[in-house]
């Protein structure tokens, strides 16, 4: 299973963690899987290249961990723009998880600023 936890502090998004596989089908074959790293890979990329964000990754192959933090130094417009931007991601994960419930589960978590 897929397990994609978001971060929000002060009622925005400010990161995520995607950890484990789907293991809906084989590798290669696994369309669940490339639903949720087409969602991951495209939210970063407009994070990034669209905000104008610097964020902290952090990923490890084969295990599936993929993780992303917005820097702390962010303006607020940047921030209003981050949350739009993992909202879209987040209704995306929804949908998938709605339909392959057994694959992909997504959470919230709410943290403070400092501790991440």
């Amino acid at each position: 299973m897929t397990s994609v936890q978001f971060l929000t502090s002060d009622g925005h998004f400010i990161g995520f963690t995607a950890k484990g596989h789907t293991n809906y089908a084989s590798v290669g074959k696994d369309i669940v899987c490339a639903g949720v790293s087409t969602l991951v890979q495209t939210t970063v990329l407009g994070l990034e290249q669209l905000v104008g964000l610097k964020l902290r990754l952090k990923q490890e192959k084969g295990s599936g961990y993929f993780s992303c933090l917005i820097l702390q130094e962010t303006d607020q417009e940047k921030l209003c723009q981050a949350n739009f931007i993992l909202n879209l991601m987040y209704l995306g994960l929804q949908q998938i998880a709605g339909e392959y419930q057994k694959y992909v589960e997504i959470s919230i978590k709410e943290v403070e600023k400092n501790e991440v």
